[in-house]
């Protein structure tokens, strides 16, 4: 069973801003023991599932989801996903009911695309590819994202979602 994006978004607060976000949140989501169907490949901007990303644009042109075009103050585009009217799925809106999952996606809808990022990437590099000394791989494949403290913030979510490295 895969999870029904829409029931995700809505668990998420009603909209996702971002393709990273998305995909960011399935993945730790996934880590926090939610089985979401989708597999993750590390890509540069950290875990990617190609199937979410394939689920999501189904969703889309099949109207179960909204997709909102902007651009920021420099020009970067990105997208705003939001929940259609539909029918909830029943088994996904219950996983998410859980008290743990609806904190965890509030601390990381609070967080910016950047630390979930690096949150993602340091779980992936500590847990996955069991890489031991992944705070200088971190820095080496994420470089200046990782300054201003936003390395500390990211393991601090982990920290808080109880998935972080020792």
């Amino acid at each position: 069973m895969t999870v029904d994006i829409p029931t995700f978004i809505d668990a998420a607060g009603g909209e996702i801003v971002g393709k990273v976000r998305l995909q960011k949140l399935v993945y730790l989501v996934n880590q926090l023991g939610i089985a979401t169907g989708f597999s993750f490949n590390y890509h540069h901007y950290g875990p990617y599932s190609d199937e979410l990303a394939d689920k999501v644009e189904d969703d889309v042109v099949f109207g179960r989801i909204s997709v909102e075009q902007r651009r920021r103050a420099d020009g970067v585009p990105f997208v705003i996903y939001r929940s259609r009217d539909h029918v909830q799925d029943d088994k996904t809106e219950a996983l998410f009911a859980k008290p743990r999952i609806r904190t965890a996606l509030s601390a990381m809808q609070s967080r910016s695309a950047t630390i979930l990022e690096l949150a993602a990437t340091i779980h992936w590099l500590a847990f996955i590819e069991k890489v031991d000394n992944w705070r200088a791989e971190l820095v080496r494949r994420k470089g200046v994202k990782t300054e201003d403290g936003r390395a500390e913030a990211a393991l601090e979510l982990l920290a808080k979602m109880q998935i972080a490295p020792a």
